[in-house]
């Protein structure tokens, strides 16, 4: 019933551990796809180990380093209806692939399911990555996830559950230099597909100093902004055209940064706004409280400092604007 793809790079010290919850799942029927990606040794014989043990488990091999090549060449060989995703240095709980599998068979209209996560760290200073998690954790429904999906990655990608028909829709795994889950998510996301998380926490989260997010060009600021600028441009000019014109909520140099990737999409930014007047050469200013009223304008915030966007969201509903229609947070 499940594939589940679990790449694996120099991972000894936690694959074992990994790979010991999934074969703890209350749901046994599961093909593991453990796929070692140009991995060490010491990781290599662990995953060589449990195959040789376990007749639902398979080691693939993938020399082509990056986790996108990795999760590619596992949907090769995933042949099961659906695709769970699994990292090499997290938990899941027990529970997992039950509570997913049950929600998946019972809402049809959903191609993507996550979950919430128990987030642990090693690092002294991890408060921004646990304040992320808790973000990620607050959002269940379809639309929520849908408003939410230019801010970061709605959904922890180890914790996924998709149906593998998707694939075969919509395409696999960018392997350029891009966030390989995010972009995933917004071209779904672009498609219709719906997304959802159950609101247990069934998978740990485990944040360390060599986990990928940290130290992998692809996760960079700028790979974000990128990627989300490609399908930002894609869906304004799907659903406005040119109908609207485009204000840009911050004003900062790296605001106005942010906003250049948009007009390399071909975007064409009529105006900023702020809550201080501060004048972006070659645009128009709008004061923050005379902004269009709803259906006149597309306000796109790229002011990123925590907690600031349930501010601002806050204040635009309350000028009568609609997330997702009328304004969206991006940063």
């Amino acid at each position: 019933m499940i594939s589940i793809l679990l790449p694996f790079r120099d991972a000894a010290t936690t694959l074992d551990a990994a790979i010991a919850s999934i074969v703890a799942q209350s749901f046994r029927e599961w093909k593991l796809l453990l796929t070692d990606n140009a991995s060490d040794e010491e990781s290599t014989a662990i995953a060589q180990r449990w195959s040789a043990s376990d007749q639902r488990i398979s080691l693939l091999q993938e020399p082509r380093i990056g986790i996108a090549h990795a999760l590619n060449t596992g949907l090769v060989h995933a042949a099961a209806p659906y695709i769970a995703r699994m990292d090499a240095d997290d938990i899941a709980h027990p529970e997992r692939l039950a509570r997913q599998m049950a929600f998946m068979e019972a809402h049809p209209e959903i191609g993507v399911l996550g979950t919430r996560t128990c987030f642990e760290t090693t690092l002294e200073r991890s408060s921004g990555m646990a304040w992320f998690v808790n973000w990620q954790n607050a959002i269940h429904l379809p639309q929520e996830h849908y408003v939410k999906r230019f801010v970061d990655a709605p959904l922890a990608h180890p914790t996924v559950m998709f149906r593998r028909e998707l694939t075969d829709r919509f395409g696999g795994y960018d392997t350029g230099p891009v966030p390989e889950d995010h972009e995933l998510w917004l071209r779904w996301m672009h498609h219709g597909v719906r997304f959802a998380k159950v609101p247990e926490e069934l998978l740990t989260w485990n944040d360390h100093p060599k986990r990928l997010s940290r130290t992998h060009t692809n996760y960079s600021v700028e790979a974000f902004f990128t990627t989300k600028a490609k399908w930002m441009a894609r869906w304004i000019n799907r659903k406005y055209g040119t109908t609207r014109p485009i204000i840009i909520a911050g004003t900062s140099g790296l605001c106005r940064d942010r906003a250049r990737k948009l007009e390399e999409q071909g975007m064409r930014i009529q105006a900023f706004t702020d809550v201080k007047k501060r004048e972006v050469p070659g645009y128009a200013f709008i004061p923050h409280d005379q902004l269009p009223a709803s259906g006149e304008a597309l306000v796109i915030s790229f002011i990123s400092q925590r907690g600031t966007g349930d501010r601002i969201a806050e204040f635009l509903a309350s000028r009568g604007l609609v997330e997702g229609e009328d304004f969206i947070l991006a940063a």
